[in-house]
């Protein structure tokens, strides 16, 4: 099917042959669907990437919007616009270049979007732990980090293998896909140790070689490629949470404050801002970079140079979150922590009132047992998928790692038991109030979620210990167990105010269970 990005790419093509003065109308569209203005335009500039080159849109409600432009190679240069309110939509391109500047476009957005489009995340501000979209639709986000993803099927625009990996993710219930923008090699697989191993990758984002990229001057091949992979993403609804940067995978950046750093954070505002489905993270372990001055300088830029206003983290930089060094910066808290889930997410959340994501804490191990890994570390499914139990039960989001698929090792085929698991998780909070939930405990039961007389959510590691005192404000309440590792749910008896003793359905003592106690109107 032809997207909408392509449909507008091909009508406007010969853009550059009609007056200026009369402003072209373009296709009715869709709320929160890209529109991509593309068009020929003869250049006198000895490097095409350094000019300056961007659209000032105008909403309906007449708010106006400094969106910038980017040069596509050739001669064809593109401005991408995200309409998010019904109405009018006008356009004009600026440049110090003639033949860019006061080009003229305007479109009708209609009062509807795709069924898998609801807009921008955003924190939601009567919950402020957790997220919504802009149209309102609440979002568990359970994550899958692939690093690599770009990488993948490069050089083919068709990407079956993206298209089905994600296709097969998505249906697990990951929504949100944690990506580098670029990543050269690991150091525990380095170089080309087997056919399906992309460190070195096939491709880069500059010109140049590897030792020596040309920061100036971009490699449009790798960007159109990576525009492919957004909109795969886009297309199923799913967030692309970018990190921009990595320190520690052997990439030679452009030097801090550059003109290369420039056009590189410029290019990924440029080609990206207009998908909703965007957040921004400043760099994966972020602790790596240890000038804090550019740390704020890369934030203030991502949060306030896009038109669009995505949501922006950072990585894994936890004594400057902990001194507060981002507060202002950044939307939500990002980070890896490899021990002490629970505790480190109620101490994360406690010093601030924002959603917290423990993004890396474990490592699926492959089909063929713990020594079936790419990375030096890894994890059984069930242990896996505990830990991510014990984040959730902090109140916390998780990220899923696995082996073969979170680095330069790509075996994008594999459908291990961890994507089963980690989707039960999502699935039983959806059937929960769960943003109207805190963590909090209680003599003799110290893992639980509750909205006091309303809901509540405890968990067993064993099925046993489960002793809880019943306000009574709660009245009579239904009772559910879940099994975290089976799926398997029990309705049990009803409980009444008091002190409660539950006991697990038969068969289940010696493994995790969850007890979720609701109002049957729930």
């Amino acid at each position: 099917m032809m997207t909408r990005l392509l449909i507008l790419f091909c009508a406007l093509l010969n853009l550059a042959s009609c007056g200026q003065s009369k402003p072209v109308v373009l296709p009715e569209v869709q709320r929160w669907e890209p529109v991509e203005i593309a068009f020929h335009a003869s250049v006198e500039a000895s490097n095409p990437f350094m000019v300056e080159f961007e659209a000032l849109v105008t909403a309906p409600d007449g708010s106006q919007l400094r969106v910038p432009g980017f040069h596509d190679g050739a001669d064809v240069w593109k401005v991408r616009v995200m309409p998010f309110a019904s109405g009018l939509w006008k356009a004009v391109t600026r440049s110090e270049q003639k033949p860019l500047d006061g080009r003229r476009f305007e479109f009708a957005c209609a009062d509807r979007s795709a069924p898998l489009q609801h807009g921008r995340l955003r924190v939601d501000a009567e919950h402020p732990y957790h997220f919504k979209f802009e149209d309102g639709t609440r979002h568990y986000m359970l994550a899958y980090e692939c690093d690599w993803l770009w990488a993948l099927d490069h050089g083919d625009p068709a990407m079956p293998k993206t298209k089905a990996f994600l296709d097969q993710i998505a249906g697990h219930g990951f929504n949100t896909v944690i990506v580098n923008t670029f990543a050269y090699d690991t150091g525990w697989r380095t170089g080309k140790t087997e056919a399906q191993d992309f460190g070195p990758p096939p491709a880069m984002p500059w010109l140049g070689i590897p030792d020596k990229p040309d920061h100036k001057r971009l490699n449009v091949a790798f960007w159109q490629h990576y525009d492919r992979m957004i909109q795969a993403l886009h297309e199923r609804g799913m967030i692309a949470h970018v990190l921009c940067k990595v320190y520690n995978k052997k990439v030679k950046w452009p030097k801090r404050g550059s003109e290369g750093d420039e056009l590189f954070f410029r290019t990924l505002i440029a080609r990206y801002s207009a998908f909703p489905g965007i957040v921004w993270d400043f760099a994966k372990e972020a602790h790596n970079e240890k000038d804090l001055d550019y740390k704020w300088a890369r934030l203030r830029y991502l949060r306030e140079d896009d038109p669009f206003d995505h949501l922006v983290t950072i990585h894994d930089d936890d004594k400057l979150y902990d001194g507060g060094a981002f507060d202002t910066l950044v939307d939500f808290r990002t980070d890896q922590q490899h021990d002490q889930f629970r505790a480190k997410v109620l101490e994360q959340r406690a010093r601030r009132a924002w959603p917290v994501m423990n993004s890396e804490f474990g490592y699926e191990q492959g089909a063929g047992g713990p020594e079936d890994k790419t990375y030096g570390v890894a994890h059984s499914p069930e242990a896996f998928a505990i830990r991510a139990w014990e984040v959730a039960m902090a109140g916390g989001y998780t990220a899923y790692y696995h082996t073969h698929t979170a680095w330069d090792v790509l075996r994008p085929e594999v459908n291990p038991p961890g994507y089963r698991l980690f989707g039960l998780l999502r699935r039983f909070f959806e059937t929960t109030s769960y943003w109207e939930l805190s963590p909090t405990s209680q003599a003799g039961h110290p893992w639980m979620l509750e909205n006091p007389g309303r809901e509540y959510v405890l968990w067993s590691v064993n099925g046993e210990g489960l002793h809880f005192d019943l306000p009574e404000q709660a009245g009579v309440m239904r009772v559910r167990w879940f099994q975290p590792l089976t799926g398997k749910e029990v309705q049990g008896d009803e409980a009444r105010p008091g002190r409660q003793t539950f006991e697990a359905p038969p068969g289940w003592q010696g493994s995790p269970v969850v007890l979720h106690l609701s109002h049957t109107n729930q």
